[in-house]
């Protein structure tokens, strides 16, 4: 048996070594560039470039002949930055043993190895590989078979790149985008059969590494679509996968089925691109489940070349003055609808049932319809943003319906235990510029907020939050009580030109008092200076010391002062000692300088629903003679210990 075995394998080697011989013997007896010359012929025929070989030719026979050519080049379009297309140091050829007998090639696998592709379009959008009509100028190399039948005798079953670069430059942009590929592979066993894939490499410094399964080669080249794509991988090192069937009909790539991932981040649906000249536009209707925003990875790709300094952005703005990349809305058109499941933004807010349709034509985005369930209610507006000018105009409305307030103060980073206080907001905005900062400086148009009937745990002070200080300062119940009952409370910002001139425009009404406030916002520096008038309900007795006639909210936006008016407090304190003197603590509430009047709804006249009454200003509250405050406080005090 084993000697059998022994014969069995002899014979086989004996073949194969019969085989190279024959080989050997049938490639010996020709020149190898005669070989090559019909391979340059038909290239140049089919696409009107050349092919040139400018180093040597190499056979090196085994079971896996490959031809070696060195200093291959492939030259480029009339009129482009370089002239050559493709140039690569070494090119391995593996070609099929037996075909060898007959001195005919059948490529096995094609490797380029430090190869240096360019690939561009010019201003008009015509690109270098397009190779349009096949060329009828006559070869001047010599041939010994036909084109058609070097043609046929060549078929790629792999083909590899190592270490080699990509350059594509946009002729309409001026853009250059820089692929490094470290490693590409494509097998498949034949030209009917799918082809598997892999890429290791870098696209404008963002790696990237893909592992895939695709169509059929042939299908590709005879345009039978759908054309099946599954690939898998990570981008700057975040999971991503594809999965799409691919049709192209005329100038539009339609991907249908498509299943997308990035990091936490996917998408269902279908999406196409369409080519018009130079200019593409995507069409797109996509729908993601939960959406972590924080969670979803940007690519961070290679930093910006050095452009003329910028003056440094002020870190202490709320709206952040980086400017933004709107640029970007001028190189593209699209037209879509994205819906989302939930969404999740950075600062922890949540909205649900997302669904937003857009347009973006020639730079100008419109926002058709956006809407989300949010913050216990419902949100929806559009966005208007032309990006055409040097400065970007926006235009935006948002309405927003039965919002909670306990959910509002949340987001805003002020948690309260709070009940009811259904919330409506109107915003009707106008603004220019290229950051968050410049449209808030230049806003022009109308907020409005309205607050419904809620309640509000008093918890405990804390002074050095600067909304309890306030609190404290405008509520004179605010650490008696458990609770404000709140009525309701309007914030109306009548906006020009990013200035906000209030007054009582600003309001809040409980059960035991009200306050409306006067003053400007100035959305430019992002500072406030605001006066608010506390005033007690008529009929509510109090036993507090002191109630605060004037109350100044002033500064920063992020970080505003409180300070009470010393003047104004002052006489009301000298008149809470007369009513000691008079009627008890009980009646102490009646005596204040100002009381709310009974018929005055100072909600409706924040939201201009109504005419303000005719009341002291807080420059009569001033005008008041100084020099009988003192007097005035004596004689309460000298009441309070049972003087007369």
């Amino acid at each position: 048996m084993r000697r059998t075995a022994l014969i069995v394998l002899a014979a086989a080697g004996g073949v194969i070594a019969l085989i190279l011989i024959a080989a050997a013997i049938a490639v010996a007896t020709v020149d190898l560039h005669t070989l090559i010359g019909p391979v340059q012929a038909s290239i140049k025929s089919s696409t009107g470039r050349d092919l040139a070989i400018n180093g040597a030719i190499d056979l090196k026979l085994s079971l896996e002949p490959k031809i070696v050519l060195a200093d291959v080049t492939f030259s480029n379009a009339a009129g482009s930055k370089v002239a050559d297309m493709v140039r690569a140091k070494r090119v391995d050829v593996q070609v099929a043993l037996l075909p060898l007998l007959s001195r005919r090639f059948e490529v096995v696998e094609l490797t380029l190895t430090d190869p240096v592709i360019a690939l561009e379009t010019d201003a008009q959008g015509r690109a270098n590989w397009d190779f349009g009509p096949p060329s009828s100028t006559p070869s001047a190399t010599p041939t010994t078979v036909a084109p058609s039948a070097a043609a046929g005798a060549f078929g790629v079953g792999n083909f590899t790149v190592d270490n080699g670069t990509v350059m594509y430059v946009d002729g309409v942009s001026g853009k250059t985008t820089r692929v490094i590929i470290d490693h590409l592979a494509v097998h498949a066993r034949r030209g009917d059969a799918p082809v598997q894939a892999e890429f290791r490499g870098k696209v404008d410094e963002v790696s990237l590494t893909l592992t895939g399964n695709f169509g059929p080669i042939d299908a590709l080249r005879a345009g039978r679509w759908p054309y099946p794509v599954e690939a898998k991988g990570t981008l700057d090192e975040k999971a991503a996968a594809i999965t799409t069937k691919v049709a192209v009909q005329g100038n539009t790539v339609q991907l249908d089925a498509l299943d997308l991932a990035f990091g936490t981040f996917k998408a269902k649906g279908k999406m196409s691109v369409v080519s018009a000249g130079s200019r593409k536009r995507y069409v797109f209707d996509l729908a993601t489940p939960a959406v972590v925003l924080a969670d979803v990875p940007i690519p961070v790709g290679r930093a910006p070349a050095a452009t003329v300094p910028r003056p440094a952005s002020n870190a202490h703005f709320l709206f952040s003055d980086e400017p933004l990349p709107l640029d970007a809305l001028k190189s593209f058109d699209a037209d879509g609808h994205l819906s989302m499941a939930a969404v999740t933004r950075k600062n922890g807010v949540k909205l649900a049932d997302v669904d937003i349709s857009l347009t973006l034509h020639e730079g100008k985005l419109d926002v058709g319809q956006w809407q989300a369930n949010a913050l216990g209610g419902t949100l929806r507006g559009k966005i208007s943003l032309d990006t055409a000018h040097t400065e970007a105009a926006l235009a935006t409305k948002v309405t927003g319906r039965n919002l909670g307030l306990a959910e509002i103060l949340a987001a805003v980073g002020e948690p309260r235990q709070t009940r009811g206080g259904a919330t409506a907001i109107d915003v009707d905005i106008a603004a220019r510029g290229m950051s968050p900062h410049a449209w808030a400086s230049s806003a022009s148009g109308t907020a409005i907020a309205s607050v419904g009937p809620a309640t509000l745990v008093n918890t405990k002070l804390d002074l050095d939050n600067v909304l309890d200080k306030f609190a404290q300062a405008v509520n004179p119940f605010r650490e008696r009580d458990p609770s404000t009952e709140l009525q309701c409370a309007v914030v109306r910002l009548p906006l020009k030109d990013g200035i906000a001139h209030v007054d009582r425009s600003i309001a809040v009404d409980s059960k035991k008092f009200n306050a409306s406030a006067s003053g400007t916002l100035d959305f430019r520096n992002e500072t406030l200076d605001l006066s608010l008038h506390p005033r007690i309900k008529q009929g509510i007795p109090i036993d507090i010391p002191q109630v605060a006639q004037l109350v100044r909210f002033t500064g920063p936006f992020a970080h505003p002062g409180v300070s009470v008016d010393a003047v104004a407090s002052a006489a009301t304190i000298a008149k809470i000692g007369a009513a000691i003197g008079t009627g008890g603590l009980s009646m102490i509430g009646t005596a204040l300088i100002e009381r709310a009047t009974a018929n005055e709804n100072v909600c409706d006249i924040a939201a201009g629903h109504a005419t303000a009454a005719e009341t002291p200003s807080a420059a009569a509250l001033k005008s008041s003679p100084a020099g009988t405050v003192p007097q005035d406080i004596g004689k309460a005090l000298g009441k309070l210990f049972g003087g007369r």
